[in-house]
């Protein structure tokens, strides 16, 4: 929606980042193909935990346990699209982000949705707190907070 735009443009995203649309990435018709862009936003989210040096000597791990998408466009190889996301909520040991991919000016949005991530510890696999720098990055993106 508009209202969701103006938002987007106000909050700094937790990551912006360019994806390359593959050529097997695309239907019979020449769309890109609905499931592909799980594969876009997971390869943003990454992308950001490497950029952010989240993966560290202690590593930031996470498991997904939910997500959804709405798709507002069709969209063709040939054409990057921009890879946004903000916090929507931050529990003690998960988060909700609001994904987003845009055009490549950021003006369109092509396709939007919601996941669950949960921090787990790398051995046993259960819950663990969400901490210092990692909660200040993720808090500096939530939406709705002005």
């Amino acid at each position: 929606s508009q209202a969701d735009m103006e938002q987007y443009q106000r909050v700094a995203p937790l990551f912006d980042i360019m994806i390359e649309p593959r050529w097997g990435d695309q239907d019979m018709l020449g769309h890109i193909n609905h499931v592909s862009y799980f594969s876009y936003l997971e390869e943003a989210r990454v992308r950001w935990l490497e950029g952010d040096r989240l993966w560290g000597d202690e590593p930031f791990v996470l498991v997904l346990a939910s997500i959804g998408l709405n798709f507002r466009r069709e969209w063709r190889h040939g054409r990057p699209l921009r890879a946004k996301a903000w916090l929507l909520k931050l529990g003690n040991s998960s988060f909700q982000l609001r994904q987003a991919l845009f055009t490549e000016d950021g003006l369109e949005c092509v396709a939007e949705g919601d996941a669950a991530l949960v921090h787990v510890d790398a051995e046993s696999h259960k819950p663990q707190p969400i901490q210092g720098r990692i909660r200040e990055i993720l808090q500096a993106s939530l939406l709705g907070a002005d």
